[in-house]
């Protein structure tokens, strides 16, 4: 199967994303709207002193796509998240579509930082399982 069940309104890849501690790094994702109507998308991290994101909001057309920067600066080893949350919206600003929260839904990136990290991609995108390794070797 290409994508999950759970993936058909909004499709994100990769959902993970490592990073070397000592010298930080991008990296780049791409978020496209797979339903028939138009999505607003709030973006959300849980390290806003290490990261930054662009953009933080956007609306999606159906059937169209955006791409996600991650920036991490250099910094401690240790496993963060991004939160994607979209809505459908009818709204011109994607700001205005968040004033209320009501009928968002939720996607993660993890944000795996390590000392020996020489990839640019996970080699599994088995969300779970990439944060059950990492917090082990933690």
């Amino acid at each position: 199967m290409l994508y999950d069940l759970d993936d058909h309104n909004l499709f994100i890849t990769p959902k993970i994303a490592y990073f070397p501690t000592a010298l930080g790094g991008a990296s780049r994702h791409m978020m496209v709207n797979g339903s028939s109507h138009r999505i607003a998308v709030k973006i959300k991290c849980s390290d806003n002193e290490l990261f930054r994101v662009s953009p933080v909001y956007t609306l999606l057309e159906p059937g169209n796509a955006q791409r996600l920067q991650i920036v991490r600066d250099p910094g401690p080893p240790k496993t963060d998240k991004i939160v994607v949350i979209y809505k459908t919206t009818c709204a011109s600003s994607a700001r205005d579509a968040f004033e209320c929260d009501l009928g968002a839904e939720r996607k993660v990136i993890a944000l795996i930082a390590k000392e020996d990290v020489t990839m640019s991609i996970a080699p599994t995108t088995n969300l779970k399982s990439i944060l059950r390794q990492s917090v082990q070797k933690s």
